[in-house]
């Protein structure tokens, strides 16, 4: 009697390269799922990013320009360069 190396029965090769295509099939759908979620939390975290930068544009109020002293001029410092570099002097 003859035997031969193969599937049990004649559907087998159907039913496998079926089970392929599922597998390339399901991967795919995984790469387009993971695409989706990383477009989600990159365009939430930006949201985020942006909306602290509004709050902390609120949160301290801008810098007063300095007022000069009721006498004169406003103060300067006065600056000399050393060897170890320069020194402020007030």
């Amino acid at each position: 009697m003859t035997e031969t190396l193969g599937q049990p029965y004649a559907g087998a090769r159907a039913l496998k390269s079926f089970g392929g295509f599922l597998a390339k099939a399901g991967f795919g759908i995984f790469l387009l799922v993971a695409a989706f979620a990383a477009l989600v939390a990159t365009t939430f975290i930006g949201l985020m990013l942006a909306i602290a930068a509004v709050f902390l544009t609120f949160a301290r109020p801008r810098r007063k320009p300095v007022q000069a002293p009721e006498g004169g001029a406003p103060a300067t410092l006065e600056a000399r360069r050393t060897a170890d570099g320069w020194v402020i002097e007030i």
